[in-house]
């Protein structure tokens, strides 16, 4: 992909994080550009070694959907983008981003929901034990 087309590219997807929503807001990062609602994650634009991408907090059914395209990866939930095909479908994707992250229900693209049990649930049937007592085992240097 040339420089110019991933200019364009990069041009293109921050003008639709800033335009998903009132709100956002756009920080620059060391490799690209962060996009923020009052100080929540919308999401990121990315550019190393000549690749665009980007990833996106989303709730889970669109989370599910970003995850389906063939240049995600699962490993560092980034969208690897390297087509306008990518572009327009994260351009649709923003505005639910957007509401996902003002109700507080988004997660990056790439992660799962994890329900946690209640405390209650958690302790039923176990002894809560007290902190243990014992010195380290292994010799602790001074500092100094």
């Amino acid at each position: 992909m040339e420089r110019a087309d991933i200019a364009a590219m990069v041009e293109s997807l921050r003008e639709a994080f800033l335009a998903s929503g009132e709100g956002v807001r756009e920080k620059r990062t060391v490799t690209g550009r962060a996009f923020l609602l009052e100080d929540r994650a919308i999401g990121q634009i990315d550019v190393r070694a000549g690749a665009l991408r980007t990833r996106v907090w989303l709730p889970d059914r669109e989370r599910r959907a970003f995850g389906s395209r063939p240049t995600f990866d699962s490993d560092s939930g980034w969208l690897h983008v390297v087509s306008d095909d990518d572009v327009q479908f994260v351009r649709r994707i923003l505005p639910l981003a957007h509401r996902a992250v003002k109700n507080g229900t988004a997660l990056p693209a790439g992660t799962r929901a994890v329900e946690q049990a209640a405390p209650e649930a958690a302790l039923a049937g176990e002894k809560k034990r007290g902190a243990s007592r014992r010195p380290p085992s292994s010799p602790t240097r001074p500092r100094g």
